[in-house]
């Protein structure tokens, strides 16, 4: 196989012998049009004065700076800008229950959310400060159904990016189960009944 660099040379050589051979028709069709046109630009150039052309690149100048300029609130009185409202953790968690079909990162941000629940739960049931309690969801009286201990470890201990998904997925192929497709109805009753025998 030829090496890029001695391709590129003969190449070259092969378009300056092509163009010595046909310098003349070279001169006729491209070189002689080129010069007659830049002849013909310089002459009509000359016959502009010169103020004309000042005044015309002044009002150029002026029209591209005036599209910069905002006109549509130039003349109005400022609005006052509302802060929009605090956003509170139930109404975030009600946004990534809406989100949550149609991905696997908000199924995680939910699962985490009420991991955090569960693990508040616990460390009020055993009397400690929730910050010291990390690891697994244990503690006393706390039994899950598996699905629900799954689910809730998954949100603390592990990653969305523990289960991906491919990018390209065909209609009728149904994406694997994880613990984080639990139903949220029945840890969220399982959670109630938690926190029902802390009273």
């Amino acid at each position: 196989m030829i090496p890029r660099r001695w391709l590129t040379v003969v190449v070259v050589a092969a378009a300056l012998i092509v163009s010595y051979l046909l310098r003349d028709s070279i001169q006729r069709t491209v070189i002689l049009p080129l010069a007659f046109l830049w002849w013909l630009l310089k002459l009509y150039y000359r016959a502009v004065p010169q103020l004309i052309l000042w005044v015309l690149l002044v009002i150029a100048v002026f029209v591209s700076m005036l599209r910069l300029i905002p006109t549509n609130n130039i003349f109005r009185r400022r609005q006052k800008i509302e802060n929009m409202p605090a956003v509170g953790s139930i109404e975030n968690l009600a946004h990534w229950m809406k989100k949550s079909p149609g991905g696997i990162y908000y199924k995680w941000l939910i699962a985490n959310r009420l991991g955090k629940t569960a693990r508040e739960i616990l460390a009020q049931r055993d009397g400690q400060s929730v910050s010291k309690s990390f690891g697994r969801l244990s503690g006393r009286g706390w039994n899950p159904p598996q699905k629900i201990d799954d689910y809730l470890e998954t949100g603390l201990n592990g990653s969305f990016a523990d289960f991906p998904r491919p990018r390209w997925m065909l209609p009728w192929k149904i994406p694997k189960p994880t613990p984080l497709d639990a139903d949220l109805g029945q840890v969220v009753d399982y959670l109630e009944n938690e926190m029902e025998t802390l009273r």
